[in-house]
């Protein structure tokens, strides 16, 4: 018997899809690589390269609470892992006008995902923007996870 994905992986999938399909301004891909976080970073620093520009999708756990009646409120949070290189000191963080930079990047993923609805077979709420954590500031490096969010229906 096949086994079925859980709720929180179906979303990486739907969230990565996105991802995968974001174009510039001059409609050519943005990212190289937009999958599920499945560790391909494993060896850090050596790896980056060969992603580069990436889009990572992960769920992390955020909050749960009840309701009136104590019904199950529970928030689910995902993170966008975004990385870029450049040959040039300062260009993978802000671009120029021959390069997208990190800059540029995380403004087309908040604009695809915030506000966005996965379709009926997902019971949750639009996903929505929450929050950033810088990961790696070099000189030819950058990576930044974005953070979003939605209410899963029970």
């Amino acid at each position: 018997m096949a086994k079925v994905k859980g709720m929180t992986a179906k979303l990486e999938d739907w969230l990565a899809s996105l991802l995968a399909v974001i174009t510039d301004e001059d409609s050519e891909l943005v990212f190289k690589t937009a999958q599920p976080w499945q560790h391909q970073l494993e060896s850090g620093a050596e790896s980056f390269a060969n992603f580069v520009p990436f889009a990572f999708v992960s769920y992390f756990p955020f909050d749960t609470s009840r309701e009136g009646g104590y019904d199950l409120n529970d928030k689910l949070r995902f993170s966008v892992l975004i990385g870029i290189e450049s040959k040039s000191s300062g260009i993978a963080a802000r671009g120029d006008d021959n390069h997208l930079g990190a800059s540029r990047i995380r403004d087309l993923v908040i604009d695809a995902i915030e506000g966005k609805h996965p379709g009926k077979a997902f019971n949750c709420d639009d996903f929505y923007y929450l929050s950033e954590t810088e990961l790696v500031d070099s000189p030819k490096r950058y990576a930044t996870e974005l953070h979003f969010w939605c209410n899963w229906l029970r």
